[in-house]
Parts: C-alpha cells; structure tokens; sequence
C-alpha cells in the first residue's frame, strides 16, 4: 500500500486508469492496494511531500484490506485529529537525529492505525474486516473467531455470542462483511495456516492449530479453495522468493 502526505503546495495525482485527480491543500492521500500511479507537480511550487510503501503482512492482512475504497484523500485540515502526528511524521523524516529511522517507522505504524480506524467510524469500508469491526455485534463474534480459529464454532453459537438470532446473524455478516460466517472462517483458518507452513511448520501440526482434524482434511479443503495442495503452494511461495532474491 502507498501513503502519500502533502503538507503544503500543490501535486497531480495521475491513476492506473488515466484519471487525475489535482490536489491543492493539505491532505493524506492513501492507495490501499498496490497499483500504478504518480505524482506530478502541481501550479503552486514548493510542494512538501512525505511518501511511504506499506507493507501490511500475517493472516489477517487481506482480510482487514477488503473493502477499503481504491483511492482516499483526506484533508489534513479535517477535524480526523491527524494534523498533529503528519507534522511530527514530517519533523523526523526531515531530521537526521539519532533514532530518526525507527521513529518515522513508528509514527507511519501509528498514522495507519489512525487511518483504518477512520475508515470505520466513517463507514469508508464497503466490507471485509474493518466492516464487521465497525458493529458492535458481529465484532464481539469476530474477535472469538480470530482468537480461536480452531474451535468448532457453530453459526448458533456464533449469533448467541453476537446476541442475534441466528437467521438475522447470518444476514447481518453477510451484508456487512460480504460472506457468510462459515466461508469467512474457512478464510481466515487457510491464512493461518500458509503463515504456519511459511514458518516451516509440518502439515500435520498445522492442521489442528487451525481448526482440522487431520493434515488430509485440511489438504482437501487448501485445493479447493487455491487450486492445489499445501506442499504445492508452499513450492510456489518458496520459489517466488529466490526469485526475488536473484
């Protein structure tokens, strides 16, 4: 993902799809996904820009990032309360002090927080995690979901933590979130389970870490949804990244 800060002057923001978007005032300018884009110099000079790559990884990842719109630009000047940590972000990213690289690392990790939670409570997610975390109901039922991904949990006991009826629970995640509890589930127990492998762990001790009775089941279950084994995918995974190491 791509973060852009404008602090003062103006740019051109030109998009994968020709649009441009021109930008006169001070704004956080957010691609959630990778996509092609650049920036230009606008009629006022003397921009002052901060620019960051993002890299959002573990199982969770896609699942937070669905939903999020293709492109956000939000006015620095905004009553969204992050004024304050982009003139600290642009204080330390222009001064070489002692530390200076890890606490520009830190105050990004911070702006981001800030910004996902901005794309919730201004209902900004058309979906996906954020979306489900923004209500009150289903979030009590996604929190047990992720912190225990191996239980057997049960659409009823799901809605009963949810304090919902199960038809209305169903509903409901499925409109917020835009997949039914069970496919979310599967979801999220397939993406522990590639971090899990990626660390080196063996199929079998994955599989009931992740809510499988045995490494067959879960085998069965990883082809369906991507079209080929763990061991398969693993390969894949493995060779992607001498790849890029050439």
């Amino acid at each position: 993902m791509h973060l852009h800060l404008l602090r003062r002057g103006s740019l051109n923001l030109r998009t994968r799809n020709g649009a441009v978007r021109h930008i006169d005032r001070p704004s956080l300018i957010f691609l959630p996904r990778t996509q092609d884009h650049r920036l230009e110099a606008g009629e006022t000079p003397g921009a002052e820009l901060v620019c960051a790559r993002l890299t959002f990884t573990g199982p969770e990842a896609d699942l937070l990032l669905l939903g999020l719109p293709e492109l956000l630009i939000i006015p620095l000047d905004a009553p969204t309360g992050f004024g304050p940590v982009v003139e600290r972000l642009f204080d330390e990213a222009f001064t070489p002090a002692f530390g200076h690289g890890a606490a520009v690392d830190l105050i990004a990790e911070l702006l981001l927080v800030m910004l996902l939670r901005h794309c919730m409570t201004e209902g900004l997610t058309e979906g996906g995690l954020l979306a489900g975390l923004a209500d009150s109901k289903l979030a009590r039922a996604l929190v047990v979901m992720h912190g225990r991904p191996a239980e057997d949990l049960s659409i009823e006991q799901l809605a009963g933590i949810a304090g919902m009826s199960r038809s209305n629970f169903a509903a409901a995640f499925k409109h917020r979130i835009g997949t039914s509890p069970g496919d979310y589930l599967t979801t999220l127990r397939l993406a522990l389970a590639q971090q899990a492998l990626l660390q080196g762990k063996p199929l079998k001790t994955v599989a009931p870490l992740v809510g499988y009775r045995s490494a067959t089941a879960l085998a069965r279950v990883f082809q369906r949804q991507f079209g080929c084994g763990p061991r398969d995918w693993l390969a894949q995974q493995q060779r992607s990244a001498e790849a890029g190491d050439t």
